[in-house]
């Protein structure tokens, strides 16, 4: 009796250790064969070595001076835009929310106006890499056509408020044969996803983010955050939401030739000189201001 269930334990070792030799050759495969799992393997090691948020640096609030938001925005070298907005379930964008878009007239779509210049270079950019264009599928929607598509498509498709399109700084792009989830397959969908943080753009929702996101890893949803920012997030294993979170309100940062502040949208603290400066809300109560120092 001893002596068979030993043998049935035994029996059960060995098929579990070949079942688990085979899970190993299976993944080894995948990694191996399919070139897009080699590819995300290797670019979310990247992203983890890099760590590129470890180089913003907090810096004391010594030198500045106080101003109003106000007064600040009149500034001739201060630019106001909504690169930097947080939209999610938690940070909604209310129904009559409109920003400042641009009609492309190659891609046939409304963008916002921050980021159509990027996107033409980051084009430009994929085409003489790959010799392939980048298209558009979806850019700007408003609240209503939002409201359309969550009907149609229900729980694959953001609640009206919660979608980045309705910012116009979320592009849906793709490149003949090469659309949707197959977009990360291609030769242009890796450039992409590997270099669009040089050119002010992020991947939205990166296959490690999606708890934080609650959204899927969707290689072809590209979002426009703008310089340094795009370089910072796209170099590191964070997502939006953590970027957002990593500034503490009122608290000054520097990264490269840069200074990055989270502040009130009241009386506000700002360096005595500096070249340039882009200030975007951040959809939860406060906005972002990003110094450029040389």
């Amino acid at each position: 009796m001893k002596k068979n269930v030993k043998r049935k334990r035994k029996s059960g070792t060995k098929i579990l250790v070949l079942l688990w030799v085979l899970v190993f050759l299976i993944i080894g495969f995948e990694l191996v064969f399919r070139n897009e799992i080699k590819f995300i393997t290797l670019d979310y090691l990247s992203r983890v070595s890099t760590c590129e948020i470890g180089k913003v640096k907090e810096k004391e609030r010594s030198g500045m001076k106080t101003v109003s938001l106000e007064e600040f925005l009149n500034y001739e070298n201060v630019t106001v835009d909504e690169s930097l907005l947080l939209v999610n379930e938690k940070h909604k964008l209310s129904e009559i929310y409109s920003p400042q878009t641009v009609y492309h007239e190659e891609r046939n779509v409304e963008m916002n106006v921050c980021a159509k210049d990027s996107f033409d270079d980051l084009s430009e950019a994929l085409y003489a890499e790959t010799g392939e264009t980048l298209f558009i599928s979806s850019a700007y929607r408003d609240f209503e056509k939002q409201k359309e598509i969550k009907k149609e498509e229900g729980e694959t498709a953001q609640n009206p408020g919660c979608s980045e399109h309705q910012t116009g700084l979320a592009l849906d792009v793709f490149v003949k044969n090469f659309a949707g989830e197959s977009f990360i397959k291609s030769p242009s969908g890796q450039f992409i996803n590997e270099n669009c943080g040089d050119y002010g753009f992020i991947i939205r929702y990166t296959f490690f983010g999606k708890e934080k996101t609650g959204i899927s890893y969707e290689p072809w949803h590209l979002r426009y955050v703008g310089l340094p920012h795009s370089k910072i997030i796209s170099n590191s294993k964070i997502t939006f939401e953590d970027y957002i979170d990593f500034f503490e309100l009122g608290k000054f940062y520097t990264y490269e030739n840069y200074i990055i502040t989270r502040q009130s949208t009241k009386n506000i603290f700002v360096p005595k000189s500096f070249n340039r400066a882009v200030v975007s809300e951040d959809n939860t109560g406060a906005v972002m201001i990003t110094f450029e120092t040389e």
